[in-house]
């Protein structure tokens, strides 16, 4: 599916550290939210719900540019120079290192390091990169249980708690940013 680099160009294997559980990077437009996801097999697409493979892990790998593993894959997330996402095993720094912008509404972009273009769950890529829908991603907490994490997701159906202030369960006070974090 992907040409092999040289070992060179391999980003050192340290440990994806100071995120805890993970965290989902959730995206929308006018009719339709979901959430980026890795498979074990490294496909990557978008889900309605959280699921195991949704859960991801953003490391800083210097200022302003970050890596994306998906935690129940190990698989790391990579963009090719026509903006193809695939997941794996081991990250290379021009296909599997995004430069991460904090747009003022609290959204961010994470844009491929061959070419600007923007990380997206879009099924065509458009002339204009910053139309792009599906571009913009809310980086959220976790709140998956660790015994849903090794199960599939059911039938894609949404449990909404009516007691939460929270109900949609999107907890806007839980963003995470790598830039931000001081585990660099």
């Amino acid at each position: 599916m992907h040409c092999s680099h040289p070992e060179e160009d391999l980003l050192p294997q340290t440990p994806l550290k100071g995120h805890g559980r993970g965290i989902h990077l959730y995206t929308d437009n006018q009719r339709r939210g979901m959430y980026l996801q890795m498979s074990t097999d490294g496909s990557v697409s978008g889900s309605d719900v959280q699921t195991a493979n949704s859960v991801l892990e953003l490391k800083s790998v210097r200022n302003g540019h970050v890596v994306i593993r998906g935690k129940s894959s190990s698989l790391f997330l990579c963009m090719d120079s026509r903006g193809r996402l695939w997941g794996q095993r081991h990250p290379t720094e021009a296909d599997c290192t995004f430069r991460e912008v904090l747009l003022a509404d609290g959204y961010t972009r994470f844009l491929s390091l061959h070419n600007g273009t923007p990380v997206s769950l879009a099924p065509k890529q458009s002339p204009d990169q910053h139309t792009v829908p599906f571009t913009r991603f809310l980086p959220l907490r976790n709140t998956l249980a660790e015994e849903s994490m090794s199960e599939p997701p059911s039938n894609q159906q949404r449990y909404f708690n009516i007691d939460s202030d929270d109900l949609l369960g999107m907890d806007l006070n839980a963003m995470v940013s790598p830039q931000f974090s001081g585990d660099k």
